[in-house]
């Protein structure tokens, strides 16, 4: 089977947006056993929608697009749709009720613009909105199933989510089989060392890198499955063995992904005391839904005066030590953990950049403590990135490490 994902936009093209749909997309087939054969964009003109619709048909099962469903005039593809599926435009009643529902319960006028979502292509099944007014729609031409979604990010997903995959899963095998690997603060070049040089083992097995701000994700990947392998399964666990102290999880997951996972599990509360992240941490933590469950809270402390009258960071060891140390992030985490009475607490101080640095303390310094129901832990890094990418690396290190004191609780030594 054969899939490609259609972007329609002209702000995709002009840059103005970036295109996440498509990369959401692709990964969740992926992540289901399916692999994206093509991946395009187009503007919002008639005429190429249509023409790129019947030339992906002739080689693709399935069209999932996104983009041009709303009510203002660039907004082709419903129209487009209809002329490639050859039926006409109706005024579809379900259609109608949900948006007229959407507005309502907004207190917002319909519109004669906003009328124009009442109308799919008459063949086409509706495939609701549970989070905007434009429903998404369901037609087959030929041996061609299309999906279109709305442009709008959470809107896409949405559907793709409640509707879209579900179908395709339920109607195709998976073809792929993955697994995957997550470590922390070590260069792919030397995980790819090892494993390429074991790899050729395992007919069939590709193995993707995926780099990220402060840690490195390994996707295994297959047309058979290696789940009950002997050898394969040996190999993973050497792996995992040989770079122990940056093995954080078994799973393809964002780090605050995983670790909402795990909090949710342990039943275990958490805060974070940030200084040169500024609220990263503690924005990628609440970025899940649910968080509410174990996140108590943040505390910015950017300044030294935050940090001694809130943390109670005496004023000698800000002056001594300074605030980028690990005594200073020590007071930090304990004192933190109190004040929000949780079980985990982390605490971060560092020298962002570009400016900041001493002869004993350069800039991508960063200071971390972590307080945990039996002791508190420190570690120190050095980034080499511009200000983005010391404070980006930062704040994923803060929650790999996190995950891995929540998850094996007592970790007397990780070297650094």
């Amino acid at each position: 089977m054969n899939i490609a994902i259609l972007s329609i936009g002209d702000e995709i093209l002009r840059g103005i947006i970036d295109n996440k749909n498509a990369s959401y997309i692709a990964n969740k087939l992926f992540m289901n056993g399916f692999n994206t054969k093509t991946i395009i964009s187009i503007s919002d003109n008639l005429d190429e929608i249509v023409e790129t619709l019947n030339q992906l048909s002739k080689s693709h099962e399935i069209i999932i697009s996104t983009g041009g469903l709303g009510p203002t005039p660039d907004d082709k593809t419903i129209e487009a749709i209809a002329k490639w599926s050859e039926v006409p435009l109706v005024e579809n009643n379900k259609a109608k009720q949900l948006i007229k529902n959407h507005y309502k319960k907004r207190n917002v006028q319909i519109t004669q613009m906003r009328k124009k979502m009442f109308l799919i292509p008459e063949t086409s099944e509706l495939l609701p909105n549970s989070v905007g007014a434009a429903p998404g729609i369901k037609i087959t031409k030929g041996n061609t199933t299309l999906f279109a979604l709305p442009g709008v990010p959470q809107e896409a997903q949405a559907i793709l989510d409640e509707a879209v995959l579900p179908w395709i899963i339920q109607n195709y095998s998976p073809v792929i089989w993955t697994t995957a690997l997550t470590f922390r603060n070590i260069r792919e070049s030397e995980l790819a060392t090892y494993i390429e040089s074991k790899i050729n083992d395992f007919d069939l097995l590709t193995v993707a890198y995926l780099p990220s701000f402060g840690y490195v994700r390994i996707l295994f990947s297959a047309n058979k499955d290696y789940t009950n392998d002997n050898s394969f399964n040996q190999f993973l666990n050497d792996l995992i063995f040989k770079y122990q102290e940056f093995f954080v999880y078994k799973s393809i997951e964002k780090p605050e992904q995983y670790l909402h996972k795990l909090m949710l599990n342990t039943g275990t509360t958490l805060c974070t005391i940030e200084s040169c992240t500024g609220g990263i941490v503690a924005s990628k933590i609440v970025s899940n839904a649910g968080s509410s469950e174990y996140f108590r809270g943040s505390l910015i402390c950017y300044s030294n005066e935050i940090k001694e009258k809130i943390l109670k960071v005496p004023k000698d060891i800000l002056t001594t030590k300074g605030a980028v140390s690990e005594e200073t992030v020590k007071y930090m985490a304990e004192n933190g953990k109190n004040l929000f009475n949780t079980d985990y607490s982390i605490a971060i101080s560092g020298i962002a950049g570009p400016t900041g640095a001493t002869p004993d303390k350069p800039v991508g310094l960063v200071h971390f403590a972590i307080s945990t129901p039996s002791n508190i832990y420190c570690y120190k890094f050095v980034f080499h990135g511009n200000r983005e990418i010391n404070i980006e690396s930062a704040a994923n290190t803060a929650l790999l490490l996190l995950i891995q004191h929540i998850e094996f609780f007592k970790i007397n030594f990780i070297k650094n």
